[in-house]
């Protein structure tokens, strides 16, 4: 059985006429003991993997060392995942992005054991829908059924700006890392905006409370767009403040994002400006979560996003969890004849969990 290493350095050792498998999303179950730390690191090096994407603040807990949020309860207290990969990735000439959820914070009925998690802040902390009510006192059932992942912040809370920016610092100034990788940088969906920061932000700036939208009030159909683009701000906000902060004390650490692939897509629903956000130099790159198993998709995505990518850098996130290895392969070569950007596989753990073997990748051009 080829294990995940072997299937990387396949990937990696493609030929010239192949786009570089430039890394790897590695999710954070895969972080819960030194030694399954030092095999991805191993594993990854041997295949010639230059970044590693980890996940080390997920759920509203961290998979280090923290002083702002709890430790996820399957980490033990002698062990740091973020401090071992660090150094394994760094003797081995990798580098490092730390991955952290920025608004999704949990996704359980059950409810977080710590009180010290960002669930148990106040209800300013939390997204809401148009009737006010919080995402926190939604059911798994209730938020599967609208389409959302899971209890999202308010990106217009200023406590929650703060909170994301001390998370990024604390992880910059304590860790020897390349990069902060953001996720869930965006809304659950953008309709998911009424909340009480929301509400006040907006009104402050326009004494236009949003929830009044709905009364038919043809008044107030002229600030529709002034919300919507309200909206995106706010998080554009949190991002150049991000950057901001890491310019300050760490300029050679990368700011970095895994966003939704189709800019238009991105931008009206789910408030993700993130080709404004490159175009701007708030972010370093973007990476396209690109994981339709359709070829076609993959490469109508990619050049859509290349037309919007302006002055940054774009590559291209392939599902490989969910694609076969011929699949993973052709997608790659479709992208370099075309000209595009490195590629990032999600993920090393769900390839390792699917066990699959590429053995006959060797007769595809490797």
């Amino acid at each position: 059985m080829i294990r995940t290493g072997l299937i990387l350095a396949l990937l990696a050792a493609a030929a010239p006429a192949l786009a570089q498998v430039k890394g790897a999303w590695v999710v954070r179950y895969s972080l819960t003991s030194p030694q399954s730390v030092r095999k991805i690191a191993e594993q990854s090096a041997r295949a010639g993997i230059t970044d590693l994407f980890v996940q080390f603040y997920a759920r509203g807990e961290a998979y280090y060392d923290s002083r702002i949020a709890p430790r996820a309860p399957v980490v033990s207290r002698d062990f740091d995942p973020l401090k071992l990969m660090a150094g394994e990735c760094k003797s081995r000439g990798i580098r490092l992005h730390a991955w952290i959820n920025v608004y999704f914070v949990w996704s359980s009925d059950q409810k977080p054991r710590s009180r010290d998690h960002a669930y148990y802040r106040g209800p300013r902390w939390f997204a809401a829908d148009a009737s006010g009510r919080s995402l926190r006192d939604y059911s798994q059932w209730e938020l599967a059924r609208n389409n959302l992942e899971g209890v999202y912040l308010s990106p217009a809370s200023a406590e929650v700006k703060s909170y994301i920016r001390s998370l990024a610092q604390e992880i910059v100034l304590k860790y020897d890392v390349d990069g902060i990788h953001l996720d869930y940088v965006r809304y659950g969906h953008i309709d998911f905006s009424y909340d009480p920061s929301s509400r006040l932000g907006f009104y402050q700036a326009y004494t236009v409370d949003p929830v009044r939208f709905f009364d038919g009030d043809p008044r107030l159909k002229p600030y529709w767009n002034t919300w919507y683009l309200w909206r995106l701000h706010q998080i554009t906000e949190l991002v150049a403040w991000m950057k901001a902060d890491i310019a300050k004390t760490s300029p050679w650490v990368r700011l970095s994002a895994a966003v939704k692939p189709d800019p238009d897509e991105a931008r009206l629903g789910f408030g993700q400006d993130w080709p404004g956000w490159l175009a701007n130099g708030w972010l370093d790159f973007a990476v396209l979560m690109n994981y339709s198993s359709d070829t076609k998709t993959v490469v109508r995505l990619a050049q859509k996003a290349y037309r919007y990518k302006g002055r940054g850098e774009v590559y291209i996130g392939l599902g490989a969890w969910r694609d076969s290895p011929e699949g993973i392969v052709e997608k790659t070569r479709q992208l370099r004849r075309l000209g595009m950007g490195d590629v990032v596989l999600f993920s090393y753990d769900g390839l390792a969990e699917r066990k699959i073997d590429l053995r006959e990748v060797r007769q595809m051009g490797f």
